[in-house]
């Protein structure tokens, strides 16, 4: 790492913005809420198909892509605390915990998709 050059209002606002997509304002909303609900709406939607076949495709999705959404969204999350925790170390000055913080933020190079 060189050199830095964060601008924290620009940086706060791109947290709130994606923090809102992925929880919400309380942490409970966004995708965090979506995801909570994915395997019953699929499970409605299989029903309002009235196939059984369908319904059995949708069951096999979510049993097979439903744990892969959910890390998308834990790893979401764990990137955005990263960011955070980045940005208040460059802050304080300490730019080796700001690295560190940084390195430690959920890796998103391979969902195991």
């Amino acid at each position: 790492m060189s050199a830095w050059d964060i601008q924290p209002t620009e940086v706060n606002g791109i947290l709130q913005t994606v923090g809102g997509h992925v929880g919400g304002e309380d942490g409970e909303g966004g995708l965090v809420a979506k995801i909570d609900t994915f395997g019953e709406h699929v499970s409605e939607a299989g029903a309002a198909a009235a196939s059984g076949p369908i319904g059995t495709a949708l069951e096999e999705f979510v049993g097979e892509y439903g744990p892969a959404l959910q890390e998308m969204v834990l790893k979401s999350g764990s990137c955005i605390q990263g960011c955070v925790d980045a940005t208040s170390a460059y802050l304080n000055g300490n730019l080796q915990m700001a690295a560190d913080a940084q390195g430690n933020a959920g890796s998103i190079e391979d969902l195991g998709l």
